[in-house]
């Protein structure tokens, strides 16, 4: 995607401590007033979030370390194992709170320390679920969850092609 036709959005977030920070996410031009409504109603809804910040912020932007640090992200110039690039590279998709919400793919965990979270009966704050209303306030938008995927599943993502 043309730089171009990238925004960098500011949002509020309630974090795990209770307290409201600020944050940001890149993502398609066209996607900010969803993003903007959908991060404003978690945090009405009082969803905690652990961190939100660029992936460039981390050494090397390495996706792993983002992913295990727990933070909400969005852009990330990444390509999937096809050779396409994901739709994150797209600006088209967020993964929130990824430690809590992994990818699992057969033994593919990411991020890797996120073991005790493919217990998807655990219902800790953060954690995302079928029915949730902070999954509703992706979904209707017309954004897709990843945790409603046969394979793999991917708790942390949404996506709007």
């Amino acid at each position: 995607m043309p730089a171009e036709q990238l925004r960098r959005v500011n949002l509020a977030y309630l974090g795990f401590d209770g307290r409201t920070h600020r944050g940001d996410l890149v993502v398609a031009q066209d996607l900010v007033a969803d993003v903007v409504d959908v991060f404003a109603e978690l945090y009405r809804q009082r969803y905690p979030i652990a961190r939100m910040q660029t992936v460039d912020r981390y050494p090397g932007a390495v996706d792993e370390a983002s992913m295990r640090d727990n933070n909400t992200s969005a852009f990330n110039c990444r390509p999937l194992p096809s050779g396409r690039w994901s739709l994150h590279a797209l600006g088209r998709a967020v993964d929130v709170n990824p430690l809590l919400n992994p990818y699992v793919s057969g033994r593919d965990l990411q991020p890797a320390t996120a073991g005790a979270y493919l217990d998807r009966s655990r219902r800790e704050p953060g954690m995302l679920h079928a029915g949730d209303a902070s999954v509703d306030a992706f979904v209707t938008r017309g954004w897709r969850w990843g945790g409603d995927w046969r394979l793999p599943k991917d708790y942390q993502h949404f996506e709007k092609r």
